[in-house]
């Protein structure tokens, strides 16, 4: 090879390394700085998945790379190009001592090349060092090597002789909040904040029910566990008590139309289906992100309202692409109109609904917002608590309001940032929850939980009576049973999450990620109990050792 080729050759190594080593570099800082990844599972999900639907997020990172590497890349680029002129414009020395010089140059370019090469390398393996701390790649590999027995002895799937239906059949609000925590309140109220972020959400929980003792004025919310802690597992974990796990060998998910979602699982959808409500499902981004679309389909038959909708029926202009689809000031007015229809007939419905204005990084800056803080994350989030206070009233102020139960959660803790930076890492977050005119809360108790034991409160708020008050891996934060979370403590129970189960892999997960044509067997139908009484009979879980290992 002569040395003019060597020279182009280094020269172009190098520069790809460089360039590897400021993708791999930012890559680091966005997911220690900029967003904080709960797991490895949550990057896993969303890497199989794939960002279809997430551009305003690959928006923001192409930003945030140019403006941090945008300088370093024009350098290296012009130190590229000039080598590249330099050796393809180089004519053969016959002049000695241009000879020699020549010689010597190139000798001094191909060193700095091996040196930057040398740098790149060493860079890209501390970074990678960082990224698999960050990623907790260990602990990942970890987890898959151990077996829990949790699904065995306390997964509990709803059968016929679990669930008697009230007489009386009451609609369900359940309004999901992007990244809402109680954590976003003032330190009085059990907060991480200085001023409370959220004092319209901070009053209507203290004023209707979240599952706190008579007179504690602290808020409060839902742990958040592993393999629940990014939307599309969030809302899996808060209408079927069953974490989006991903240790089967055949969930590789790309989400077509017709790809099963956990579909051995029975979720609310299911059962408010079959007991004839109407159930809807409107967000303002891509329904079809991360399966959420797959996953309502497939349990409840919703009908599905998102971005594309509203451009096919004329909500909107078909360019129209604010933030992750479009607003929610939009989703707030879209979602009264669809809500004063179901309730003109007779059937009882299911409104469900997903908020994307506190969604990281940094949120969505409406015109109405509030300029109240120096951080606009924190005035979004201001912003939210004031829409959804006057989205409540409204509810509150419709005739069918007397029947109507309205359930308000975070989908999971935020991932931006500033909240660690703000509150401290070692803070204990949570999310917001709290239900409005549902069944009234006896105990005299605060209670903790997970956002796993939503699925059965949501039941129970409406009537519905569970025998042993547990389904899934959730237990009634109405009934005298201890959850999960109060029985082991929070840390074992996440802990077990985390292992492998061989009932959740070749029972629960079964079938996950195929289409129906290749399902090996269907679903099991469901009818349960119908009880004009209030009472329910007394049922409990066979309790075996619950944390062993194999």
């Amino acid at each position: 090879m002569s040395r003019k080729k060597l020279t182009i050759l280094l020269g172009t190594i190098a520069y790809i390394f460089f360039i590897l080593g400021c993708i791999l570099a930012y890559a680091v800082q966005y997911i220690t700085q900029v967003i904080q990844v709960e797991s490895f599972s949550q990057f896993l999900y969303t890497m199989q998945v794939g960002m279809g639907g997430a551009s305003n997020t690959i928006v923001q990172i192409l930003q945030g790379f140019l403006l941090n590497y945008a300088l370093w890349i024009v350098l290296g680029t012009l130190l590229y190009g000039f080598l590249l002129h330099s050796q393809l414009s180089r004519k053969n020395r016959t002049h000695t001592r241009k000879k020699w010089m020549a010689s010597n140059a190139i000798k001094a370019i191909n060193c700095g090349s091996l040196l930057c090469m040398t740098g790149c390398v060493g860079l890209m393996i501390s970074q990678l060092q960082k990224g698999y701390e960050a990623l907790k790649i260990d602990q990942y590999i970890e987890e898959q090597n151990k077996f829990s027995t949790l699904y065995e002895n306390h997964y509990v799937k709803p059968e016929a002789d679990l669930i008697q239906v009230p007489a009386k059949k009451k609609n369900i609000i359940c309004i999901y909040l992007e990244s809402m925590e109680a954590t976003f309140s003032d330190r009085e109220h059990g907060g991480g904040f200085d001023a409370d972020l959220i004092p319209n959400l901070t009053r209507i929980a203290k004023e209707n029910t979240d599952f706190s003792a008579q007179g504690d004025i602290c808020l409060n919310g839902g742990q958040v566990t592993s393999q629940t802690s990014w939307t599309v597992a969030g809302l899996c974990a808060q209408t079927s008590g069953t974490p989006l796990g991903i240790s089967n060998s055949q969930y590789n998910h790309t989400f077509s139309e017709s790809m099963l979602f956990l579909p051995k699982v029975v979720s609310l959808g299911d059962i408010l289906e079959q007991e004839g409500y109407t159930n809807y499902f409107m967000c303002g981004s891509e329904a079809s992100y991360a399966g959420r679309a797959n996953y309502f389909r497939q349990h409840g038959n919703y009908e599905i309202y998102d971005v594309q909708t509203a451009r096919d029926e004329g909500d909107i202009p078909e360019n129209y692409d604010e933030w992750w689809g479009f607003e929610d000031e939009k989703l707030i007015r879209f979602a009264k109109e669809k809500i004063t229809k179901l309730a003109a007939h007779d059937e009882p419905f299911n409104f469900t609904m997903l908020t994307a204005d506190t969604h990281f990084k940094d949120g969505y800056l409406c015109k109405n917002c509030p300029d109240d803080f120096d951080e606009q994350y924190e005035n979004v989030i201001r912003c939210s608590d004031k829409r959804i206070a006057e989205f409540v009233e409204w509810i509150q102020q419709q005739d069918f309001y007397d029947d109507t139960v309205i359930m308000i959660s975070g989908d999971h803790l935020s991932m931006d940032s500033l909240i660690n930076q703000s509150v401290g890492i070692d803070f204990p977050r949570r999310t917001y929850f709290t239900v409005i005119n549902g069944a009234p809360y006896t105990l005299d108790r605060t209670r903790d939980y997970c956002t796993l034991d939503i699925f059965p409160t949501t039941l129970e708020a409406m009537g519905f009576t569970i025998q042993g008050h547990k389904l899934g891996l959730g237990t009634s934060l109405y009934a005298d049973v201890p959850t999960l979370c109060e029985e082991f403590g929070f840390d074992d129970l996440n802990t077990q999450i985390a292992y492998r189960s061989k009932r959740f892999e070749d029972e629960i997960l079964k079938n996950d990620g195929y289409t129906p044509e290749e399902e090996d067997d269907g679903f099991l139908p469901f009818f349960f109990n119908r009880d004009d009484s209030s009472s329910s009979s007394s049922h409990q879980t066979p309790r075996l050792p619950v944390f062993e290992e194999e």
